[in-house]
């Protein structure tokens, strides 16, 4: 079956409605079904009412910007822009198992592919390296620690080389984001303007498996992942809080060197101290400061709101931001 991103692009192309309205149209068909099906179902539904077969539509690749968690068997085409290393574990069964990372992009965007086992064999033998181009079938997207997505692989996907036609730039094309109030917003890529006012009473550092890059626990003196038993964690930055603009507030993330850049500190100097001390030390660098972020603006599922997952921070510049608004109002008067 399509994935309902795959049906709505179909409905979209071959209809007169918006991709909101067909949104509705498949919510209202599946509400009517008193959710006996699953929204897929009732998109293949919503196409047989508007006359559209879905059953003959050849799969197409989806654009990493499309990507959202929780897809399943889908189709992502893209061209190899980094490899890491590959390391190796100790299974709970006393197995050895081999991962590395991949990261394709495809214009839109980049994300990372973790790679098991057999599938490291086509890194070190050659098959595959980077500048490739590669089309993967029957993968999901998978939210990763970080809070970024991810593409998952299992026993029935599938990779394989493409010959290279050179449609697929080297790297992703860099768009400006489009610059909202945060009363208006909604889930998508976008650049807001506003002040950092609380700072969440979180730990600010991460200790994650250096292997799967989950979370691990501490267990008396040692940490431990739930997959690869007891390991030497790395540790990274987290910040949260919320950021106001003078219309509403939204809920921030900042991760990795976002957050780095974002406090000035690195993790190893927070690892000294604890979490209460690591928190002050953050505030007294981030509470009140005004700042431009741009990332992804998501729904939390545990909050049930939106939050915007930081990906560049930049402090205020009131020349800049001044300029700009002499600008639009300019182009307003004309």
């Amino acid at each position: 079956m399509l994935s309902l991103e795959e049906i709505l692009t179909e409905l979209e192309d071959k209809t007169k409605f918006s991709r909101e309205e067909l949104q509705e149209k498949i919510k209202s068909k599946h509400g009517e079904l008193s959710g006996l099906v699953s929204l897929e179902g009732a998109g293949h539904l919503v196409a047989r009412d508007l006359g559209v077969n879905l059953l003959t539509v050849e799969r197409k690749p989806l654009k990493i910007e499309q990507l959202s968690e929780d897809m399943s068997n889908i189709k992502v085409k893209g061209r190899i822009t980094q490899i890491t290393g590959i390391r190796e574990f100790d299974r709970k069964d006393g197995s050895t198992g081999r991962v590395c990372n991949i990261f394709i992009s495809d214009g839109t965007g980049r994300i990372r592919i973790p790679l098991w086992d057999k599938q490291v064999k086509m890194i070190e033998d050659g098959t595959l390296s980077t500048g490739d181009v590669i089309k993967l079938k029957g993968v999901s997207v998978k939210k990763n620690t970080y809070g970024g997505l991810e593409i998952r692989t299992s026993k029935y996907s599938q990779l394989d080389k493409l010959e290279d036609d050179e449609s697929i730039p080297e790297e992703p094309v860099k768009m400006a984001s489009q610059r909202i109030d945060i009363k208006d917003a909604k889930e998508g890529f976008y650049e807001i303007q506003g002040t950092f006012v609380q700072l969440f009473n979180t730990s600010p550092i991460f200790r994650l498996c250096p292997e799967c890059r989950k979370k691990v626990e501490k267990k008396d003196d040692d940490y431990v992942c739930e997959e690869h038993g007891k390991v030497e964690p790395q540790k990274t930055m987290i910040i949260s809080g919320i950021v106001d603009d003078g219309t509403s507030t939204i809920r921030t993330v900042f991760f990795r060197d976002q957050a780095e850049e974002f406090s000035g500190l690195k993790p190893d100097v927070l690892d000294e101290l604890s979490d209460m001390e690591g928190l002050d030390l953050i505030e007294e660098s981030v509470l009140g400061r005004e700042v431009v972020l741009s990332g992804r603006i998501r729904k939390n599922k545990l909050f049930e709101n939106l939050e915007l997952v930081v990906n560049d921070v930049k402090d205020l510049n009131v020349e800049k931001e001044t300029k700009k608004l002499i600008t639009e109002i300019e182009n307003y008067g004309g």
